[in-house]
């Protein structure tokens, strides 16, 4: 009769630790999902406006 309680609390241990992972990478999931973008995710349309700005850049210190 020990050995059948010493397996059921093994069971129950694993399967508390099986939950707690499943939920912290719920947690990160939902946080990756929510965050805001990163600086280095540019648009197409950011990445031509910051080439034109340093073309313009570049222009200025030419002819200083």
């Amino acid at each position: 009769m020990g050995r059948l309680q010493d397996l059921s609390n093994l069971l129950l241990a694993i399967s508390a630790l099986i939950g707690s992972i499943s939920a912290f990478y719920q947690i990160i999931a939902k946080t990756k999902h929510n965050a805001p973008p990163d600086k280095s995710d540019m648009s197409v349309d950011d990445i031509q406006n910051k080439i034109k700005k340093l073309q313009k850049k570049l222009k200025e210190d030419k002819h200083d």
